[in-house]
């Protein structure tokens, strides 16, 4: 059990060394380049997916550490509904799984939109790579809608609303080209991916909250 825990502790060490931090960049300036990943290239896939939900779990423990102090102020220390200074990992944890739950929704909605238009099944991982190499800007977003969420709550909001609707229009984008939806095909696989994932977390929000 150790042995191989220690080689797939070195298997990832060797593959973090071999990352181009070029690449990095061309799939953060242009992150529709992710189309062309392949395989091999998996590691490109999964530090931008990475990346982004690190972002997200900073800006989550910023806004609910900002929610937590105005309802904790408003009415003194016990503060209103029972939501005290100790409220804040709670609503970060609901934060959390809100994220986790949203980001393999997004990528079941348009990987089935895809299959369904194109008449192909995308082959899953490949698919995966490619949409989770378009996620490298969400990083940046993320970090800035934290940042101005301690100075102006809307300006954060606002950020964050931008950085959400990039994304997704990167990835139902990025979700077409991967999974080769034929142009007569496009509107219907846009409308579809786009509601689907839209019902899917508003009713997984309402679950959770």
């Amino acid at each position: 059990m150790e042995t191989e825990k220690r080689n797939v502790l070195d298997g990832v060490k060797t593959t973090m060394k071999g990352v181009d931090q070029q690449q990095v960049l061309r799939l953060f300036k242009n992150p529709l380049e992710s189309v062309r990943l392949t395989e091999r290239e998996w590691i490109y896939g999964v530090l931008g997916v990475a990346s982004a939900f690190v972002g997200y779990l900073i800006w989550s423990l910023m806004i609910a550490s900002r929610v937590n102090g105005f309802f904790g102020g408003f009415l003194g220390m016990g503060g209103l509904g029972g939501m005290t200074r100790s409220a804040t990992w709670p609503i970060f944890g609901r934060l959390f799984l809100i994220g986790l739950l949203s980001t393999a929704v997004l990528l079941a909605a348009i990987w089935l939109a895809a299959w369904w238009r194109s008449g192909t099944k995308p082959e899953l991982k490949l698919f995966a790579i490619r949409i989770g190499g378009t996620f490298y800007i969400g990083a940046a977003g993320f970090l800035l809608a934290a940042l101005f969420t301690l100075m102006s709550l809307g300006l954060g909001m606002l950020l964050l609303s931008i950085t959400l609707l990039s994304l997704l229009l990167l990835s139902v984008q990025a979700g077409a080209e991967a999974g080769a939806v034929p142009r007569h095909a496009l509107a219907s696989y846009l409308i579809l991916s786009v509601t689907s994932y839209l019902v899917l977390i508003t009713l997984i929000i309402q679950i959770i909250f």
